[in-house]
């Protein structure tokens, strides 16, 4: 009993002699701490800590630190208050980015990010979007990201769209879970455009394709069938292509790209070459030209993958004879296939000023370098 009494003793002599260190911080650096709890409820609680703390948790709302990113991946059990109560908080922390991801569920966004949101970056995901209201804005928003997202009509696209009135860089990934007939973009300040059309079945003849009306655009392409797109896109200025097809890819009649400086094409598909001579063909000012392989998904074909026929146009494409400056060619196997276009490139650029090969294969390199110039002053780099 004595043993007892004198440990319990002990223990509270312990207590008084041990300080409060956490009070003795200065306020600056509490109000940091309680700005990083989750509600104000929690910060409140605080109290039973220190009666110093009691006159600081006022001060955590207008101190709170600034949340940067918040991701909800959510399934169909969770409420939609519980959704607006997470992001209200949220954008009362000035939210920057948000990334919501429902598994196909119905999604409406939360008034708060109308009335005071700084919103930069918002990111859809495998959802259902309701309509938003027609007074709505998202005036800070200058990324938005539509990864298979739903509308209830072609109309919702355009309402969506128009309440960004500062957006600056687009992507859509459409699968064959969307049901979005055209995408009609007319957004004046798009600077860029990334589309991935390649998980839509072709068999899906209720979704057709883009009408995009921009005055100065970089699109990033991914698709099976280009020609639904390539016509949307004459005032872009520079265009990075993948087609994921096997066919030869085709233009549709009097396709002109007036404005494009800057293309990049991808080499996966054994139709490249066709495709390129075409674009080239409607492409009079390109002045700077890559070729490479884009994805994981895009694998490089061999010497036994080869094309039917070279459909080489009957004239030297008016950008190679004028405007061409700079040719990159990454992942350049060297092929008979690939050889072949090199020789022609090299041979019709009267003003190519650098070609440039990245190979992993040197011998094939050489193959190319004593080939005829066109250009004069043009630079040969192996890398």
């Amino acid at each position: 009993m004595g043993i007892g009494n004198k440990s319990h003793s002990q223990v509270m002599q312990n207590k008084i002699r041990r300080r409060d260190t956490i009070s003795e911080l200065p306020d600056e650096l509490l109000l940091k701490i309680l700005s990083l709890l989750p509600t104000s409820k929690h910060a409140t609680a605080t109290v039973v800590l220190s009666k110093r703390w009691g006159s600081l948790w006022k001060e955590t709302k207008s101190y709170s630190s600034r949340i940067e990113s918040l991701h909800l991946r959510l399934n169909p059990i969770h409420l939609r208050v519980d959704i607006n109560h997470v992001v209200g908080i949220a954008v009362d922390r000035s939210l920057r980015e948000l990334r919501v991801e429902m598994v196909y569920n119905t999604f409406q966004f939360p008034r708060s990010l109308y009335v005071s949101s700084q919103l930069e970056t918002l990111i859809l995901e495998k959802l259902d979007l309701v309509d938003v209201p027609p007074n709505a804005r998202l005036t800070c928003l200058k990324r938005l990201h539509l990864l298979s997202v739903d509308f209830p009509s072609d109309q919702s696209v355009k309402a969506l769209l128009r309440i960004c009135p500062n957006l600056e860089d687009l992507v859509v990934r459409r699968t064959s879970y969307t049901s979005v007939r055209i995408y009609t973009i007319d957004v004046p300040t798009l600077r860029s455009l990334s589309i991935d059309n390649s998980s839509v079945k072709p068999q899906l003849t209720n979704v057709h394709g883009f009408e995009i009306n921009t005055p100065s655009l970089n699109v990033n392409v991914t698709c099976d069938q280009p020609h639904k797109f390539l016509k949307s896109l004459k005032s872009t200025q520079y265009l990075s292509l993948c087609c994921v097809t096997s066919h030869t890819p085709c233009l549709p009649t009097a396709t002109s790209f007036l404005f494009l400086d800057r293309l990049e094409l991808c080499s996966c598909s054994i139709e490249w070459w066709n495709l390129l001579i075409r674009i080239l063909g409607v492409s009079p000012r390109l002045r700077v030209l890559e070729l490479k392989l884009f994805k994981k998904h895009c694998v490089q074909y061999n010497d036994d993958d080869t094309m039917d026929s070279w459909n080489l146009p009957d004239s030297v494409p008016e950008c190679l004879s004028s405007c061409l400056e700079i040719f990159d060619w990454r992942q350049y196997n060297g092929t008979k296939q690939e050889r072949e276009a090199a020789i022609y490139i090299l041979a019709n650029a009267t003003r190519l000023k650098k070609a440039t090969f990245y190979s992993k294969f040197g011998q094939r390199l050489k193959e190319i370098e004593g080939v005829a110039r066109g250009s004069k002053t043009c630079q040969l780099v192996f890398k």
